[in-house]
């Protein structure tokens, strides 16, 4: 199943063009959102880009038709700002020269760089480019290098620097933070409701009202992906999410946020979450290194919730004296399952209904307040809407390149397969790949038309793994003498380990974690949990057939 169309795959877009857009989506959002909007409006905003009135117009038409910052990346034909028409040996000319005359602390005039650009060009018998197009190419630069480059690095940071000091929260989202946290609690496995290990908890908080506006728990140490995913908890409705759950709570609190403050762990410098933030217009403050006290909003619900964690079976407590002689291990009762369970009961049911003393009153009537506007203060209006749930999520998924063959792509060692990648076999070019590192059963190509394909096993009697899964049975057969182990081996040899794990899950407490890990991983994947997502049928012959779909495309003397 694909997605919407849209523009550019995210990091397809090179630097320079990424930079026009930003410059660009500031001022076409705001032209967007203007009612009235006059000709003067529109001729002010052209001024300000450096663009005419119909180029403006042409980029307002594009906004409203997909309201996302690669709508207005520029694109080639004739007439687009920044495009090249000059041969290679001239362009080069010209990029030297601005780096060697312009981007330099004399900080010379356009006018100086032209004189020498005409110079270099008569001198090598070439013609020049016009003032115009050197101006223009000078503009494609991004202004955070031209004025460290002229200006010196303090002008760049004073100019261009996120303000991480600055919490003003002016409407709902319009600051989110987020950071994660060991649960204060053993969880138990589903089987033997035996002792494991103590969870990781993602946890999201608008500024503005406190509300909890997402949460990812995880028996995986904190990742990209589980940043993606408390991303897109928090943006997307959750009526459906607590639905599946089982909870009968409101939790209205939804849609896309304006900033977003980060600590500065790997996995928030990831460029796929930067891509994915920016996609939305979404701004990212990170926390100045050694200043804990930054990141106050989350530090103290994080502290809340293990308040509430200490009072449930299998609490570790905060600190060794608070535990004393408790068996945090022996006292252990509840899965992963019930403790998300919990937990949103907790946020949706009792925090957000209690009074809050620095708001003096509670975060779900700040929230609507803040919506819905008081006397004294106009409300802000619902946030805005994620058009495409599945998408938002798979634009903030790890991504890699492949070739597109005729048995398929390769991923990992192993083969996947849609009838839809006829249309680009022999291609020259790698195409985008995203997937969900919790089911490796489907991956997700982002073909040049601007859709997502799904993609699953080619061999569909293959069970849904993990990454992690995949990793553990890579180094087993690494460790083994089979560095280069295909994918039949890897798929033999997490069988093996599942019944490995199965089968001592009664005996051993690494067991049982490894087993629930599979489990949860498994069936929290994007593949499984999505209700939009195209499910495989697969029809009884199929899966006994020795002959698989993707053979039966082609006839049988091309694959000999």
């Amino acid at each position: 199943m694909s997605t919407n169309p849209g523009a550019p795959e995210l990091l397809s877009v090179t630097p320079d063009q990424w930079e026009e857009a930003r410059r660009r989506f500031s001022v076409i959002r705001a032209l967007a959102q203007r009612t009235p909007r006059t000709r003067n409006d529109v001729v002010t905003a052209a001024s300000e880009l450096g663009l005419c009135a119909a180029q403006v117009y042409r980029l307002l038409a594009r906004y409203a038709a997909n309201p996302r910052l690669t709508s207005l990346v520029p694109q080639p034909g004739g007439g687009v700002r920044g495009s090249s028409r000059i041969a290679p040996a001239l362009d080069t000319l010209v990029e030297e020269a601005i780096e060697t005359v312009y981007l330099t602390r004399q900080r010379a005039k356009i006018t100086d760089l032209v004189t020498e650009i005409r110079g270099r060009c008569f001198a090598l018998g070439l013609t020049p480019p016009g003032r115009k197009a050197i101006t223009a190419r000078v503009r494609l630069k991004s202004r955070k290098k031209v004025t460290a480059r002229r200006d010196g690095p303090k002008a760049a940071r004073d100019r261009f620097a996120p303000a991480t000091g600055s919490f003003e929260a002016d409407f709902p989202l319009s600051l989110v933070q987020i950071d994660h946290t060991l649960v204060d609690m053993i969880v138990v496995d589903r089987l033997k409701r035996a002792p494991m290990q103590r969870p990781w908890l993602t946890l999201a908080i608008d500024v503005y009202s406190r509300c909890v506006v997402g949460f990812h728990l995880s028996l995986e140490a904190p990742s990209a992906t589980s940043v993606a995913l408390c991303i897109a908890h928090a943006a997307l409705p959750k009526g459906p999410w607590l639905a599946s759950r089982g909870v009968d709570e409101q939790w209205p609190i939804q849609g896309v946020m304006t900033r977003l403050h980060l600590d500065n762990a790997k996995e928030f410098h990831s460029e796929a979450l930067r891509r994915g933030v920016e996609q939305y217009g979404i701004a990212i403050d990170y926390r100045p290194v050694r200043t804990p006290h930054y990141g106050g909003h989350i530090e103290r619900l994080i502290g809340t919730m293990m308040g509430k964690v200490h009072l449930l079976p299998g609490t570790t407590f905060s600190n060794v004296q608070d535990k004393g002689d408790f068996d945090s291990e022996k006292s252990a009762a509840m899965t992963i399952e019930e403790l998300e369970r919990w937990l949103t009961h907790a946020i949706a049911g009792v925090y957000h209904r209690t009074l809050h003393r620095a708001l003096d009153t509670t975060p779900l009537d700040a929230w609507e307040r803040g919506i819905l506007g008081v006397d004294t203060k106009p409300g802000c209006g619902e946030p805005p809407a994620v058009v495409d749930p599945r998408r938002f999520l798979i634009d903030f998924l790890p991504l890699e390149r492949r070739l597109i063959r005729r048995d398929g792509v390769a991923f990992k060692r192993i083969h996947y397969w849609s009838d839809v990648l006829h249309t680009w076999i022999g291609e020259p070019q790698k195409m985008v790949i995203r997937y969900d590192p919790r089911d490796l059963s489907r991956i997700y190509l982002h073909a040049p038309n601007g859709h997502y394909y799904d993609l699953s096993y080619r061999d569909l009697r293959r069970p849904p793994i993990s990454l992690w899964e995949h990793r553990l049975a890579v180094k087993r057969l690494s460790e083994q003498g089979h560095p280069n182990a295909d994918e039949g081996a890897i798929f033999r040899t997490v069988e093996t380990m599942r019944q490995i794990v199965d089968e001592a899950v009664s005996s051993s407490k690494a067991a049982r974690r490894q087993r629930e890990r599979r489990l949860h991983l498994i069936q929290g994947g994007l593949a499984q949990s999505d209700p939009g997502s195209r499910d495989v049928v697969v029809e009884e012959e199929e899966v006994t057939s020795a002959e698989q779909p993707w053979e039966r495309m082609l006839p049988f003397e091309e694959w000999s």
